[in-house]
């Protein structure tokens, strides 16, 4: 019986194949650095997953417009909505590593895989972080006609009333749902949870009572806190809203530990070449620099925060430690 024949590369073999890998990664390191020294040579398509007209396209459409100015190329916004953002993420997956399509994103992309079935990615592989935008907090608010008057009156109501008194929300995967999930968790308050797929439908049944109280972005309840149709109790960051200085925080008027910040960023398709990524790092905190960006984001009670790479990598970390402890508060699993 012979002997089954051995195969192996031979030495020049071998030589040739390192050659040829070290061939293109040489050339992968060129094409990398020739598109970085002659980066931005067109416009920068800036990929928004919220709808037009909505919190998260406004703070990019005002950063957008300073970035563009910095660069000295248009900062066009290219909204795609729908999918609980994952169509303008993947997006952004699939387009070129060249910095010319990047994403506005922000903490629920932290959320995505404990919430979204969908979402096969890795955020803290698959982007490349170039830095932190805004951060805003969220303000408690109850109907008017509540007897509550600060946060404790309304947990003593809520206990008082199990399993009785109402929370709405946008949906299960929001910040508010969680935020309320977290609150009643602390509070340990039994509530019913009332969906509404309309903003503007879930604050009317809230003015009217039909609701008992609810988290909300601070953009989105200002008007009715203004307009005396809502009052409000606190704030769910670590620190009083400059724009309510007189409303405790919800740590420091009942439930100490509490507390939920939301924030967006800008991130490119892993590999982006990190001159490109430390481009538009400058051009986003030259942008977060200027008093007409302050300005904006402050009137509706936003918070421009610039920061390295690095920086928004260790922040999307914690919000994925976040978001997974707060759904398995909440029961919640990826649908």
């Amino acid at each position: 019986m012979t002997e089954p024949a051995h195969h192996s590369f031979s030495g020049g073999e071998s030589r040739r194949a390192i050659g040829c890998a070290s061939l293109a990664l040489l050339l992968a390191s060129v094409w990398a650095h020739a598109t970085a020294q002659n980066y931005p040579a067109k416009p920068i398509r800036l990929i928004v997953t919220g709808v037009t007209g909505g919190s998260d396209d406004f703070h990019a459409r005002v950063v957008a417009q300073k970035m563009g100015e910095a660069l000295g190329q248009q900062v066009p916004i290219d909204n795609r909505p729908g999918g609980g953002g994952l169509i303008g993420r993947t997006a952004v997956l699939s387009a070129a590593p060249d910095g010319y399509a990047v994403l506005f994103g922000g903490v629920s992309m932290a959320g995505d895989r404990f919430i979204n079935a969908n979402a096969k990615y890795d955020v803290l592989r698959d982007f490349a972080p170039v830095s932190t935008v805004v951060a805003y907090q969220f303000v408690l608010v109850v109907p008017n006609a509540m007897p509550a008057r600060n946060v404790k009156d309304l947990i003593r109501l809520a206990k008082s009333l199990p399993g009785q008194a109402k929370f709405p929300s946008g949906g299960t995967g929001g910040l508010p749902y969680l935020s309320l999930a977290l609150f009643n968790s602390k509070a340990g308050i039994d509530a019913i949870h009332v969906p509404y797929k309309s903003a503007s439908n879930l604050f009317v049944e809230l003015i009217s009572g039909q609701t008992d109280y609810y988290i909300s972005p601070m953009a989105s309840a200002m008007t009715h806190i203004n307009g005396g149709k809502v009052r409000a109790l606190a704030v769910t960051g670590a620190k009083r809203s400059p724009l309510f200085p007189d409303l405790p925080t919800i740590a420091e008027a009942a439930l100490p530990g509490y507390e939920v910040t939301s924030w967006m960023s800008i991130l490119a398709p892993a590999k982006t070449p990190r001159p490109i990524v430390d481009a538009l790092n400058r051009a986003v905190s030259q942008s977060l620099a200027t008093p007409e960006v302050r300005d904006a984001f402050m009137k509706i009670g936003s918070e421009p925060i610039a920061s390295t790479p690095e920086e928004l990598s260790k922040r999307m970390a914690d919000g994925i430690e976040w978001f997974a402890q707060v759904t398995k508060l909440a029961g919640i699993k990826p649908q």
